[in-house]
């Protein structure tokens, strides 16, 4: 398949994000794997998800040009070689759990040692979920991340509602005659957002959010969800990889194995300017730098879950963190923004604004 148009926007998009065309256009090595990998979002014949609303789907791991050896890893770790190491079984619990860990300590005093690069995208995958809602309602592009931000959040906030009342009309494919129920059971769930009393930012945002849902029930259509596969809140998580794949041509990307993304690729290699792209390879996860980027992209999205709320909140719970938590949340953040720092194409985002302002608050606060 021809992916021209989709790499070159992918090059001016970067560039008029601030990246340097020395940073989009250099070879580099970027090693993969990923997390939370529920491969499409879809209601169930059971009338259930199968993703629930903290899914955070993390494509990612290190840019690094010095790779190390599985037995240098686990002397790294203190572990006994032999066995593939997995961050499942060292990583268990959540993000204030793991932070005490000594094994977390050891991987990113490893990662800093070797001023390895941490890169990601990042999809909030009930976030990605909604945007079309808003995308559909909306014109003014300025508002549009607002308006997501809180349309998530009140979502989110009323899981049970949301795939009950989607389901109902087998969103994202809402028939001309339930625009105005839809439309109206959206606006029924966010005024009972607003008695939970939310703070006066999200007031004002909710306010004119169910006023465009209110509007929009005039509109002849609504653009993005309707004529769309029924119960599909999100499609296939193949063209994630796809996507990083065609917009780093010059870069070497090394992904762990993904029967099936691969076997999507296979069935439409991907070209661009009439030439079949080589600039990726599936290894299988005992490549010990596949090994390093399992334990980063399960750091970052237990750190995601960790976030997702109000800053006050999550500094809340920071001031209470141990000394060895405090620690390796200081080292994780210097990490994070050295890496910003050398490059912002290494970070992407298919999240909340507030996702991506609490990560910046406190990269700029703990990673100095």
């Amino acid at each position: 398949m021809n992916y021209s148009k989709q790499s070159k926007l992918a090059r001016v998009v970067a560039l008029l994000q601030g990246v340097t065309p020395e940073q989009f256009d250099s070879n580099e090595t970027w090693y993969y794997d990923e997390t939370d990998n529920v491969k499409h979002l879809v209601l169930l014949p059971s009338k259930k998800v199968n993703a629930g609303e903290n899914t955070c789907f993390v494509l990612g791991g290190i840019q690094a040009e010095v790779v190390i050896s599985d037995a240098e890893l686990h002397t790294a770790l203190g572990k006994t070689s032999g066995k593939e190491l997995k961050a499942n079984k060292d990583l268990k619990g959540c993000f204030e759990d793991i932070l005490r860990k000594d094994t977390l300590k050891k991987m990113l005093e490893l990662i800093d040692t070797k001023g390895w690069n941490i890169h990601f995208s990042m999809v909030q995958v009930w976030y990605f979920a909604f945007a079309d809602i808003i995308d559909s309602i909306n014109d003014n592009i300025q508002l549009s991340f607002p308006l997501k931000a809180v349309l998530y959040k009140i979502l989110k906030k009323y899981p049970d509602d949301t795939v009950s009342h989607l389901g109902k009309y087998h969103y994202p494919n809402i028939a001309d005659k339930d625009k105005v129920a839809f439309l109206a059971g959206l606006v029924d769930i966010a005024q009972k957002f607003l008695k939970s009393q939310p703070n006066m930012n999200d007031v004002i945002i909710t306010h004119l959010l169910i006023g465009l849902l209110n509007n929009a029930k005039a509109k002849k259509e609504l653009t993005f969800i309707q004529d769309e596969t029924s119960d599909e809140w999100v499609t296939w998580f193949s063209h994630f990889y796809i996507t990083e794949i065609t917009s780093y041509p010059n870069k070497t990307l090394v992904l762990d194995t993904e029967k099936q993304v691969e076997k999507v690729i296979s069935e439409e290699p991907i070209e661009i300017d009439g030439v079949a792209m080589a600039n990726y390879r599936f290894e299988d996860s005992s490549n010990p730098m596949i090994q390093v980027c399992d334990y980063v992209v399960s750091i970052l999205r237990k750190y995601a879950v960790f976030i997702d709320r109000s800053l006050n909140e999550v500094q809340g719970d920071i001031t209470k963190f141990e000394a060895a938590q405090l620690s390796n949340f200081k080292l994780l953040n210097k990490i994070l923004k050295r890496s910003l720092d050398n490059s912002p194409l290494y970070f992407h985002y298919t999240t909340s604004i507030e996702m991506q302002y609490n990560i910046n608050q406190l990269m700029e606060k703990y990673g100095t």
